[in-house]
This record gives structure tokens, C-alpha cells and sequence, in this order.
């Protein structure tokens, strides 16, 4: 159990955060049960027989031993509420918060560790798809380990970004979500909490809300990224610059990835109501979309896999969550964002810092940084370890990275 202080509200802020605690009722783990053990699992075929284990050019996704295996485990074996007693031992809240643009309220579910130092410098991470908050459990552990309310040198802010998990708004069915607006959404977030200056890191869609708040939104003094969201013509124009031997073994990873693991991208950026309809209908189909991933692309417990794709289950926020890649891949198939995709190479004043790491599918090469911040790249570190879930992957290294950048834009900025 983390230490109650981490849950003090700074005083006097505009905002009226809610304490929040995960609680799946029991009727619904028993319904899901129910539907592992009555789902039916497709009939054999080469495609869901094979799999990357067994060559290279069968990354087909999931097969059905996979499936069976993973959703035997998931009914019998996998401990929800032991995972939620871990979660809930982190504060967590929620908040409402309008978003001046259209007068949309959101109402924002986030954990936090609240420091009781006045000069603690805030920090927003906005973590990505098919991942959760739940990515930065792992740096929960490790700061209140090492530090104390009194003692912790930062306020964490992690929210369920918009239309993910519990967070929720009022217009969900009347208009779509974009990344300009979930981005004003958490500057609200953070400017409620009574941060007007902050920190943002981010990663996957949380990169482009990221790129989004730190172009936008002048409370954002600077931002730190594990990968970026590029255009094809955006990449294009740097690739003849020089590269490491570990940056050409990551671009080729990542070039793999993007000609054999994207297909589910087309389908969630043409066609959301059809898979979201699909998938909110069986658990087994979710586990099947969503643990593949996982499981061909990292070498996560199925414990932990599992713990991604129940949270979605339960949060019933899988057919929310997709409006990422209405605009992200819009602009990546058109190669031509018109407004979708926010680019980070717009911000050039703020310091900005990236986190690379050997296995991320969305790459870049120190040289292409350097030439696109010129003046304001303040901090490029290369990991040996890790890849595309870089808190999960390394969490040591991705908090060390954190408080470098802190440690440094502190000298520039006062928060």
C-alpha cells in the first residue's frame, strides 16, 4: 500500500478531484466467465495453426492453442482482484473538467502522487494503445520506494487519456475525439489540479497528444517522448542522414512491423463501429485482438497481458478508444496529416528530450533529432533494453530519463 500522503490533494487548486477506487462488480467477473467457457474458437486453418515462432514469415497473429491457453487461464487462473487491490493501493481520482473550445465536459479518471513540496515539479504522462495507465504502475513502485510524500521531487499525473478507461465526456456519441481535443482536455486536467506549469511525456497516441499539448498550450514548458508519430514524407526527409549500426537494426525492425503487424491499424482507422461492435461482444474475440499483440511483439507474462485486455473489458472502453487512429492513419496512409496527426516537429522552442529504445516500431535516429531541433533538443538517451511499452519495458530507465529531464529543464523553467 503506497504511502495515504501521495493521495494529498495540493490545497487551495480550482479543480474538485473525486477519490476514485476500481471496484468490477462480482456479476460481472461471473459473466465474464460465462462467456470464456461457452465462446467457440475457430476451426483449424494454416493461418491460426502457425505463427512468428515458426518462421519469420508467419506473423499471423494468435493461434488457437494461444487462444485457448490464454482464455483457459483468463476464466480459471487470472486474479482480478488481487490485480485490482494492487492498483487501488495508488490514489487514484476523478475529475470533471470543460474544454473551452466547445464547452465539453470530460470527466477524467487519473492516479496521481502528490508531492508535499513546494517546488515539485509536475509531470503529465499520456500513455497509449492497447496499453493503459496501468504501464506506469511499474514507476508508481519504484518512486514511492524511493521517495516519501514529503521527500517526492515531483506531482504524477497518469489519466486514463480521453475515451479510455473510466474516462469519459458528455458528447461521446455526438462528435468524434481528435488529438487536439484530448490534448486541451488533460491541459485542463492539469491547469484544475492547479499546475500551470508542467511537464508532458508521452508515447503512441499518448506521442501525439503529447506533440499536441506541447505546440498548443503554453502551461506545457516542456515535453519528453519514447517515439514519434511521422508522416511517411516527414521520415522521408531525413533517411539519408548517418545512423548507428543499433539505430539501422531498429528502423528495420520497424520497417518489418510496418509492412506485417499493421493491418489492425486499417481496420481501426476505416472502419471503427464494425470491430469495435466485434470486439465489445466477446471477450475471446478482445483477448484474441488485443493479447496477440502483446504476445508476438513482447515477452510479457500472460498474467500481465491479461491485465491490459481486462482492463479494457471492464472499463467497457475498447470502441472508445479508437479515435486515435481515425486521424493518425488518415495521415499516415494519405501521408498527409490536414490537421489529424500533430506533428512534435513543431515544437522548437520548448526542450525537448526523447528516450530511445532498440525495439520501438516507431523509430527515429539521433541525427534526424538533431537536424529537426537543432536549438532545442536537451536530451537523447539510448537504451540497451526495451521497445514500444518503454515504462513496462524498462521502468528503471524510463524513470531515470524522467528525472534527468526534470533535473535539467528545472534550470530553465520555474514551476
Amino acid at each position: 500500500m503506497a504511502n495515504a500522503g501521495f493521495g494529498v490533494v495540493p490545497l487551495g487548486i480550482p479543480g474538485a478531484p473525486v477519490p476514485f477506487s476500481i471496484n468490477v462488480p462480482d456479476s460481472e467477473l461471473n459473466q465474464l466467465s460465462n462467456l470464456l467457457n461457452t465462446g467457440i474458437i475457430g476451426a483449424p486453418s494454416f493461418y491460426n495453426t502457425h505463427n512468428i515462432t515458426d518462421s519469420p514469415d508467419y506473423a499471423f497473429g494468435a493461434t488457437r492453442d494461444w487462444l485457448a491457453d490464454a482464455a483457459g487461464f483468463w476464466s480459471e487462473g487470472f486474479d482480478w482482484r488481487s490485480h485490482e487491490q494492487h492498483w487501488n493501493s495508488f490514489p487514484q481520482f476523478t475529475m470533471n473538467v470543460t474544454v473551452p473550445s466547445d464547452d465539453q465536459i470530460f470527466n477524467l479518471h487519473f492516479a496521481a502522487l502528490f508531492s508535499q513540496k513546494e517546488d515539485a515539479v509536475p509531470i503529465l504522462f499520456s500513455h497509449g494503445w492497447p496499453s493503459s495507465w496501468l504501464d506506469f504502475i511499474p514507476m508508481f513502485e519504484l518512486l514511492t520506494t524511493k521517495y516519501t510524500p514529503e521527500t517526492l521531487p515531483y506531482h504524477i499525473i497518469t489519466p486514463s487519456i480521453p475515451d479510455f478507461g473510466f474516462s469519459i465526456r458528455s458528447n461521446l456519441t455526438g462528435s468524434e475525439l481528435n488529438f487536439y481535443k484530448a490534448a486541451e482536455a488533460l491541459n485542463e486536467l492539469m491547469k484544475g489540479l492547479g499546475f500551470d506549469a508542467y511537464i508532458a511525456q508521452g508515447g503512441d497516441v499518448g506521442s501525439g497528444i503529447t506533440a499536441a499539448i506541447g505546440a498548443a498550450h503554453d502551461e506545457c514548458k516542456a515535453v519528453l517522448f519514447n517515439n514519434f508519430l511521422l508522416t511517411p514524407s516527414e521520415r522521408a526527409a531525413v533517411e539519408s542522414l548517418p545512423r548507428t549500426a543499433a539505430e539501422n537494426a531498429s528502423i528495420a525492425l520497424a520497417d518489418g512491423y510496418l509492412y506485417g503487424g499493421t493491418g489492425y491499424m486499417l481496420e481501426q482507422g476505416t472502419k471503427p463501429g464494425t470491430i469495435s461492435l466485434i470486439l465489445d461482444s466477446s471477450p475471446l474475440a478482445l483477448l484474441s485482438w488485443i493479447g496477440t499483440m502483446y504476445a508476438e511483439y513482447t515477452s510479457y507474462s500472460l498474467d500481465a497481458i491479461l491485465a491490459q485486455v481486462a482492463w479494457y473489458w471492464h472499463s467497457k472502453s475498447y470502441g472508445r478508444s479508437l479515435w486515435a487512429y481515425r486521424g493518425a492513419w488518415q495521415a499516415l496512409l494519405r501521408d498527409n496529416p490536414a490537421g489529424l496527426l500533430p506533428s512534435p516537429l513543431t515544437i522548437t522552442k520548448k526542450p525537448l528530450g526523447y528516450s530511445w529504445y532498440p525495439q520501438e516500431v516507431l523509430t527515429v535516429a539521433k541525427s534526424w533529432m538533431e537536424h529537426w531541433f537543432p536549438e532545442n533538443l536537451v536530451q537523447f538517451n539510448a537504451h540497451q533494453k526495451g521497445g514500444h511499452f518503454a515504462a513496462v519495458d524498462d521502468p528503471e530507465g524510463f524513470l531515470r530519463d524522467v528525472e534527468e529531464f526534470v533535473a535539467f529543464v528545472k534550470t530553465k523553467v520555474e514551476f
